[in-house]
């Protein structure tokens, strides 16, 4: 070994040492999407409209976005390369519709679109269905989405079995039971829900708010009423039947998302943030920041990031929320409405613009 004129080697192998850490400090550095303040960075992803919904097509990114009069589908690549699937619409409000939701299982994908018209201003819904190079809408009989007992439609999921549509429907006994659309042969056939734990009663009045695919089935959050009590529910299907349970110390469970075995759901308890994992009838509610939720405010579904599962809401500026700490955003502005993992990157939409998180 060499050593430095004047100098001995325990010096040296300190001066080496140094030149090391500092080095792995620098790769470190350079990998990190966090700036100096502890914020975590994201880059914006330019488009030509506004962004509506989100869903994982593979590593794909999906994105339905809507110019001010039509749908469109954008799709994202890993490389960021961004494309467009040709929408064939069938009906007058489906060549105007909004995204409510777009799920696909890696090959298909399904979405719901809605524009509100007639008479009474009601949502007039479309079903789409199709890949990344063509989505279709498939023209239902009026009285599939629609008619007298119509409600509302939350969204669709997958299921190994196909996708579902999860939505409510006036009830036989009380107000509206939540309700199932399964879907064969280009067509949407809604599903009983009277005797199930769907069905609304005089002493029990149900309000599914979302919807997010569950090993082989789905669960629905939202929340339920009656007796003077007002609590927050999921309920489940493992593609052949469905259970419910209440969640501990909540009003409302508003947006849910379920991997790796465990579901987490986000929602409000008494003016504030609260947030549920579990699965069937074990639900824990965790110690989250002191965050206030409105009455109307919409949330995000949960996604893991670097393993952690994280919420992006928007508390005075954007922040990512987990049980253990609240970091804040730098780029994102505004409401966050939709949050999704393609890949190994993460997208949020917040205030009407598309953002990946690092750089």
């Amino acid at each position: 070994m060499q050593y430095l004129t004047g100098f001995g080697p325990h010096v040296v192998i300190l001066a080496r040492m140094r030149r090391l850490t500092l080095a792995v400090l620098l790769v470190l550095t350079g990998c990190s999407s966090s700036t100096d303040d502890g914020a975590t960075g994201f880059t914006a992803i330019d488009l030509t409209a506004t962004p509506e919904a989100l869903a994982a097509h593979g590593d794909m990114l999906v994105i339905g976005t809507r110019p001010s009069d039509h749908p469109e589908l954008v799709t994202r690549s890993k490389d960021g390369a961004l494309g467009n699937a040709r929408l064939t619409p069938a009906t007058p409000y489906g060549k105007e519709a909004h995204w409510y939701g777009i799920t696909s299982d890696g090959v298909t994908i399904t979405g719901v679109g809605g524009e509100r018209g007639g008479a009474h201003g009601n949502v007039r819904w479309s079903a789409w269905t199709g890949d990344t190079r063509q989505i279709v809408e498939k023209p239902q009989a009026f009285s599939t989405f629609g008619g007298y007992g119509a409600g509302e439609l939350i969204g669709p999921a997958r299921t190994p079995q196909g996708p579902l549509i999860i939505g409510t429907w006036q009830s036989d006994k009380a107000g509206l039971d939540i309700a199932m659309w399964t879907y064969a042969a280009d067509t949407w056939s809604r599903q009983p829900s009277a005797g199930t734990v769907l069905e609304s009663s005089q002493d029990l009045l149900r309000f599914p708010l979302a919807v997010t695919q569950n090993g082989d089935g789905v669960l629905v959050a939202g929340w339920q009423t009656g007796k003077g009590q007002v609590s927050a529910a999921v309920w489940q299907f493992d593609g052949r039947t469905w259970t419910t349970a209440a969640l501990p110390d909540g009003d409302a469970a508003l947006a849910a998302r379920c991997w790796d075995g465990t579901c987490h759901v986000v929602g409000r308890s008494k003016g504030k943030l609260a947030w549920w994992t579990g699965t069937g009838a074990d639900w824990k509610k965790l110690t989250t920041p002191d965050i206030p939720v409105g009455d109307d405010q919409v949330l995000a579904a949960p996604v893991p990031v670097n393993g952690t599962p994280t919420l992006f809401i928007d508390h005075d500026g954007v922040k990512l929320v987990s049980e253990k700490d609240e970091r804040p955003a730098n780029g994102p502005t505004g409401a966050v409405t939709a949050a999704e993992r393609a890949g190994d990157q993460v997208f949020l939409i917040a205030g009407a613009h598309l953002w990946r998180l690092g750089g």
